[in-house]
C-alpha cells in the first residue's frame, strides 16, 4: 500500500464513513438514484449482480438492498473496520441479498463473476491513482454493464477547499484528527454543503463527516474536462453526466433547451441563464462537451454523478432518453 492509501486507511479506521455505527440510517441518495434511473430508462435491477466498489460502512447500499430484494449485492472496501460495521448492519437487519468483503481497488479485483452494475460513489477521488482504480473495477463489468460514479466537483468545492487549507495550515500534525475536529467546530466550519449534510444523530457521527469534508488526507476534485479525460481512457463506449450537486441541492443534468417534457425533479435549466433567443441559439449549436462545460460554469457543481455505458447497454436505451441526449462517446 502506498503512503497516500495508508493514510486514507488509517483515517477510516478511526473515523468510519458515512457512519461509525451499525444502525440503519436515512441516507437515500443511492436508493433515489436507482429509482430515477430505473423509471427513466425502463430498466429493472431485479436479478442483477451489483458491485459497490468503495462501500464504506455500507449504509447507502444496505438501504438499496432493502428495497431491491431480488438483486444481489457485493460491497467492497479496503477499510476492515468499515466492512465490519457493514457486515453487522446487514446481519442485524437480516439482509440476505448482500455480502461485504475487504479489497484494495488499486489492485486487481479477485472475482470469479462479473457484474451487471458497478457503483463507485465518492471513491475514486480519494485514490492515489483514480485511473488505475477505475480500470480495475471496470475489469469485472459485464459486456452489457453500467457504471455509476460520483466525483467531487472542482468549481463548487472552492470554499470547502479554502476552509480545508486554513485548517491544514493551523494544524502542526495533519493526522491529529481529534484536534482538527475541535478546530473545525471552533472555526464554525461545521455547517455542511449538500452531500455532506447527512443524517448524523450525535457528535461521534458528526465527527466522521467533519473528517471526510475537512481533514481528508487525499482527494482530487474534477471539472468536466477532468471527467472527460478520465472516461476517455476507461475503455467504456461512453458516458453521460446524470446529475450534479450544488451547495444547496441535487439536480438532474440535462443539456436540452425549452424542453416540452418538464422533469418533476429539479434539473439543470439553461433557460434560467440565457435571456435572449440568440444566446440560446448559440448554445444549441454547440457540441455536447461544450454544452456540459457551459452548464457547469453556471451551476458550479460540488459533485457529479456520471453514468458509464458499454456499447450493448447503450444500444438498448431509448434514443430519446436523457442519458443519450447527454452522451459523450469515448
Amino acid at each position: 500500500m502506498d503512503t497516500a492509501s495508508k493514510n486514507v486507511s488509517d483515517l477510516y479506521k478511526k473515523f468510519p464513513y458515512p457512519f461509525p455505527s451499525s444502525q440503519i440510517k436515512n441516507v437515500n441518495e443511492l436508493l433515489n438514484l436507482f429509482k430515477i434511473f430505473s423509471i427513466e430508462n425502463n430498466f429493472s435491477f431485479d436479478y442483477k449482480n451489483v458491485l459497490d466498489a468503495g462501500t464504506g460502512t455500507g449504509h447507502r447500499i444496505v438501504n438499496v438492498a432493502l428495497n431491491y430484494k431480488k438483486t444481489h449485492f457485493l460491497g467492497l472496501d479496503f477499510s476492515k473496520n468499515s466492512i465490519q460495521i457493514a457486515q453487522e448492519l446487514a446481519k442485524k437487519n437480516k439482509i440476505m441479498n448482500i455480502k461485504f468483503g475487504v479489497a484494495n481497488l488499486l489492485r486487481k479485483i479477485d472475482s470469479k463473476r462479473k457484474f451487471d452494475v458497478i457503483l463507485s460513489m465518492g471513491v475514486l477521488h480519494h485514490l492515489s491513482n483514480p485511473e488505475k482504480g477505475l480500470k480495475n473495477i471496470l475489469s469485472v463489468l459485464e459486456k452489457n454493464g453500467i457504471l455509476f460514479l460520483y466525483l467531487y466537483g472542482k468549481l463548487g468545492g472552492h470554499q470547502r477547499m479554502i476552509n480545508k487549507k486554513i485548517i491544514s495550515l493551523l494544524l502542526k500534525n495533519k493526522t491529529n484528527y481529534e484536534k482538527g475536529i475541535k478546530l473545525v467546530k471552533e472555526m464554525k466550519f461545521d455547517s455542511f454543503e449538500y452531500g455532506w449534510n447527512i443524517d448524523y444523530k450525535n457528535e461521534l457521527e458528526k465527527n466522521s463527516v467533519i473528517v471526510d469534508a475537512y481533514l481528508h488526507t487525499n482527494e482530487k476534485l474534477y471539472d468536466f474536462d477532468d471527467i472527460d479525460t478520465l472516461m476517455q481512457n476507461s475503455g467504456l463506449f461512453g458516458y453521460s453526466i446524470f446529475g450534479i450537486t450544488t451547495k444547496t441541492q441535487g439536480l438532474l443534468f440535462t443539456t436540452k433547451i425549452n424542453s416540452k417534457r418538464k422533469l418533476k425533479i429539479p434539473y439543470s435549466d439553461i433557460n434560467k441563464f440565457f435571456s435572449s433567443k440568440i444566446s440560446l441559439k448559440y448554445f444549441d449549436s454547440l457540441d455536447i462537451k461544450d454544452k456540459c462545460k457551459i452548464i457547469e460554469l453556471f451551476y458550479e457543481p460540488n459533485g457529479y454523478t456520471i453514468i458509464g455505458l458499454t456499447k450493448k447497454i447503450y444500444n438498448s436505451l431509448d434514443p430519446k432518453s436523457r442519458i443519450k441526449q447527454n452522451f459523450v462517446k469515448c
